[in-house]
């Protein structure tokens, strides 16, 4: 879905109910974490090949992963830190989580 703001720049979003961070992004690899407010969920998205770097018992078929299964994101806590450190995403990040990147990871 694409917004116009008031100086005509385009916006882009899931939907005007939801909110999401990318987590990390690197050349067509992802992990999206996606929280719907309408439907009070919140997801994880990655993409094929970090699904398949995962251990079997851990891959899910569409990439999509629920709360109970966001220990999936320990296996990639460098790239998530890092991705968010030097993307200029961790007032957003504090603003989702309420708490650093090290610590959330810690809780999962």
């Amino acid at each position: 879905m694409t917004h116009l703001s008031v100086v005509e720049q385009p916006k882009y979003c899931i939907s005007d109910d939801e909110d999401y961070i990318a987590l990390y992004e690197n050349e067509g690899s992802y992990i999206y974490y996606v929280r719907n407010y309408a439907a009070q969920t919140e997801f994880l998205l990655l993409s094929m090949d970090l699904v398949m770097s995962l251990d079997e018992k851990l891959r899910t078929v569409a990439g999509v992963y629920f709360t109970p299964n966001f220990s999936v994101l320990k296996h990639f806590e460098s790239e998530v830190t890092q991705h968010v450190l030097t993307s200029a995403l961790l007032p957003h990040f504090h603003y989702l989580f309420n708490c650093s990147v090290s610590k959330f990871i810690k809780r999962l």
